[in-house]
Order: C-alpha cells, then structure tokens, then sequence
C-alpha cells in the first residue's frame, strides 16, 4: 500500500463514524417540601377524654388477656404498682447481698494468694540470706588467700634481693660530637 491509500482509508474511516452528539443535562423539577402544620394545643378537656380512653383501652386489654390465659391454663397475677416496687426492692436487696457475698469471696481468695505469696517471698528470703553468708565466707577466705600470697611474694623478694650481689655501676659512653662541632673545632673557634 502506498502513502495515498492509506489516506483514502483513514478519510473514509473518519466519514463513517458517526458524529457524537452532546447531550444536554435534564433539569430536574424543584421539589417543593410541604411544611407541616403545627399541632394546636390540646384543651384540658380534650386531654382529661384521651386518659379516659387510654384507662378504658388498657383495662379491656387486662381482661382479654385474662379470657385467653383462662382458656389456656396460664394466668399470670396482675400486679399492682405497690407490688411491683415491693418486689424490684427485693431484688435490689438481693443483687446487693450477692454482691457483698461475692466481694468477700473474692478477698478470701485474695488473702489466700497474698499469704501463699508471703511465704514463698520469706523462703526466698532466707534462701538468699544463705547464699549471702556463704559469698561473705568465701570473700573473706579470698582476702586471707591473697594477702598470704602477697605476704610471700615480699619475703621471696627480700630473700631474693639479700641474695643478689649489688648490679654494677652504669657507664654512660660520652657522645660523640657532631659534624658542626667537628668543622668549628678544625677552624680553632
């Protein structure tokens, strides 16, 4: 293929591809929040009918449940307030109490470790207390040892040194002069 072909076939590519076209955002439609209208205050008469209601509701609810659990065979007592609170006391009383038990239990086992730990420490103690007497004993045998040694290497050398004639006089040969010293005294300085 010549240059020009190639041309042709890069033109032609580019005349069959089709065109891209830009595609305009959609604008989405503002979404307008309604706002809630505010209660009115309730009247007390409305209120004093709305605890009615409730009281009425929760009592007709007590007696079908007690319908159901007749015909079942469980019925739980209904407890009153007074009840109630007796019997969260009670169980505030006896958390209390098992707490108490458990807190002592857990300082007997306490001291059971400290005083099994005192012991091992007063054993280890006199343990040591051994070992520490017998490194003095054996300190004071080393400075014994050393101090006879050092006792008989000096009357070994007193000995050697009665024994020994004196060493003989040092001579120290004169010097010898040097070159300038020579060619001064050949010019008679």
């Amino acid at each position: 293929m010549s240059d020009e072909e190639v041309e042709q076939e890069k033109v032609e590519v580019f005349e069959q591809a089709p065109a891209i076209e830009e595609v305009e955002p959609e604008v989405e439609p503002e979404v307008v929040e309604k706002k809630k209208k505010a209660r009115k205050p309730l009247s007390d008469e409305r209120k004093a009918q709305l605890r009615e209601q409730l009281k009425k509701g929760r009592e007709t609810s007590l007696k079908n449940r007690q319908s159901k659990a007749k015909k079942k065979g469980t019925m739980k007592k209904a407890l009153t307030v007074e009840q109630q609170e007796a019997e969260e006391q009670a169980l505030i009383e006896a958390e209390a109490k098992i707490a108490a038990a458990a807190a002592r239990k857990d300082q007997r086992e306490t001291a059971k470790h400290a005083k099994a730990e005192a012991s091992e420490a007063k054993a280890l103690a006199l343990e040591l207390r051994k070992e520490l007497d017998e490194l003095k004993s054996e300190r004071s045998a080393n400075k014994a040892r050393k101090a006879k040694v050092k006792a008989d290497a000096e009357a070994l050398a007193k000995e050697v040194a009665a024994k020994a004639p004196p060493p003989p006089p040092v001579v120290v040969p004169p010097r010898q002069p040097t070159g300038r010293e020579l060619s001064r005294r050949m010019r008679g300085l």
